[in-house]
């Protein structure tokens, strides 16, 4: 049954004119000048110039309608000065058959349209540890029903999808520190929009049939799946179905904390802050909600390799250094807690998220139209966007055999 909940704006707020009837109307000057005296932190200053553009994206979550970066020149009376500004448009949209990223109206949804607007004015980001943190919210506005547009901070630093190995485990390092002080905190956010269950809900989505796909016979005459998987494959992943409801029983026994749970190369940035320290930047909190510790690390390793952030060569040092970044800022958090378990949640969760994506995976190889599509996508051969995600499977499989052997000892 979906819960009420009203949107709380607080300070944010600022009402939009009826004119702003769509998702995409036309920007109200009045508006833009109100967040842009909160960028420049000034009353008066006056905008001289400014333009739209928009964001070129992928959209996968239907609760965004879209992203812009609006740029200008304003004048605070002693001089003239650059700012800009991303807008990010959320709506409730009706429900697309084929998307597993359907928008909500119920709040613990794994997908409630509303929430990261919500958790803006909620003050959770604002107690982030500094060295985490998420884009300053300017405003809020909502121009018609069912829309709501998010004025965000336009964050200058290096995105995920450039880093280096190492600097994933300065992110892990600080997202360990944020979740072990969540863990060892006497109690969590306790907002009734925060997403529950998120990973039962993925796994409720997947079709099995898909999965018994890898028993057919004809499959094994595709040329790139005999190339890129063994046979064995096909008991691997039915097993692991079998095994589902006991690996997320077991997961939901580790220590509770607050995740994100889309800690993907594409929403995250470095860059230093006022003084000069290592600051981690995370952008869209449109999941964000109650789960456990070691389970926001395993987007950060698996999908790095799945989108083709990170070469699959490295997929076992990026996990390692993870791993140990992680585990270094729950420690320094105060957690002192069995490693065993950060590990058992993140081999579990990795193999019911990645390990079962092996029936899409099949599903994409079969329908050639999509072909053309993912390689104009991701800038690759359809063969090279294939064998980096079946990396990722098998090392998900593999690492659904490693959580059945760490649950003997939990």
């Amino acid at each position: 049954m979906s819960i009420a909940v009203p949107l709380q704006l607080n300070q944010y707020k600022v009402i939009a004119p009826m004119n702003s009837s769509s998702a995409h109307p036309l920007i109200d000057e009045a508006i833009l000048t109100t967040v842009v005296h909160r960028i420049l932190e000034s009353t008066t200053a006056t905008l001289i110039e400014w333009q739209a553009k928009a964001i070129a994206h992928y959209i996968i979550n239907n609760v965004t309608a879209g992203l812009q970066r609006i740029t200008g020149i304003a004048d605070n009376g002693s001089e003239q000065l650059s700012w800009s500004v991303i807008l990010k448009i959320l709506h409730l949209q009706p429900k697309n058959a084929g998307s597993i990223f359907n928008s909500s109206e119920d709040p613990i949804h794994c997908n409630y349209w509303q929430r990261e607007a919500l958790i803006y004015t909620s003050g959770i980001l604002d107690n982030l540890t500094g060295d985490l943190v998420a884009p300053r919210c300017y405003a809020i506005t909502e121009p018609s029903a069912n829309v709501i547009w998010l004025w965000l901070e336009d964050i200058q630093g290096i995105p995920g999808t450039a880093w280096p190995l190492e600097r994933f485990g300065v992110a892990a390092r600080h997202l360990g520190y944020l979740q072990g002080s969540y863990v060892i905190a006497p109690s969590l956010p306790c907002e009734p929009w925060l997403s529950r269950n998120w990973h039962r809900v993925w796994v409720s989505n997947i079709d099995p049939t898909a999965l018994e796909g890898w028993q057919e016979p004809t499959t094994w005459q595709h040329p790139l799946l005999k190339k890129i998987f063994s046979t064995t494959i096909a008991d691997r992943v039915l097993d692991l179905w079998s095994d589902r409801q006991i690996l997320l029983d077991a997961v939901d026994k580790a220590p509770r904390t607050l995740c994100h749970f889309d800690i993907s190369p594409n929403n995250l940035f470095a860059r230093y802050n006022a003084h000069g320290d290592d600051q981690t930047v995370l952008i869209d909190w449109s999941f964000v909600g109650y789960g456990v510790l070691g389970e926001d690390i395993v987007n950060l390793v698996l999908d790095s390799i799945f989108l083709l952030f990170v070469d699959a060569s490295s997929l076992i040092p990026l996990e390692k250094i993870v791993l140990e970044g992680y585990l270094a800022g729950l420690r320094s958090a105060g957690w002192n807690g069995d490693e065993r378990v950060v590990r058992f949640t993140y081999s579990a969760i990795a193999a019911v998220h990645f390990g079962l994506i092996a029936g899409r995976l099949l599903k994409l190889v079969q329908n050639e139209s999509r072909h053309s599509w993912l390689e104009q996508r991701f800038g690759r051969s359809f063969d090279e966007i294939i064998t980096s995600r079946a990396i990722a499977i098998t090392h998900a499989l593999e690492l659904a055999d490693e959580a059945r052997l760490l649950l003997r000892f939990l």
